[in-house]
């Protein structure tokens, strides 16, 4: 009796475990598809601008930073490059 009370214990902790284990892990990919999500706004807000303007324009927004000129648009997040489209 006490033996299978201590495997269902054990059962329900790693059941535990592992769900808090995946819901931080949801929210990490959440974190990161905020941030692409952003990062591409911001790049197509750019874009809009050089098509009506035809010159260099850079846009940043909370450490994203888009940039676009005759060469394609780059879109970079702390110095790292996130998205380049070349034209």
């Amino acid at each position: 009796m006490m033996a299978d009370s201590l495997v269902a214990l054990t059962v329900i902790t790693i059941g535990i475990n592992l769900f808090f284990i995946c819901e931080q892990q949801l929210q990490v990919q959440r974190q990161r598809e905020q941030l692409k999500l952003a990062a591409i706004r911001l790049g197509k807000e750019a874009s809009d601008l050089y098509a009506m303007k035809h010159e260099n324009i850079v846009l940043s927004k909370d450490k994203i930073v888009a940039k676009v000129n005759l060469r394609g648009l780059t879109v970079y997040y702390q110095g790292e490059c996130l998205y380049r489209i070349a034209r």
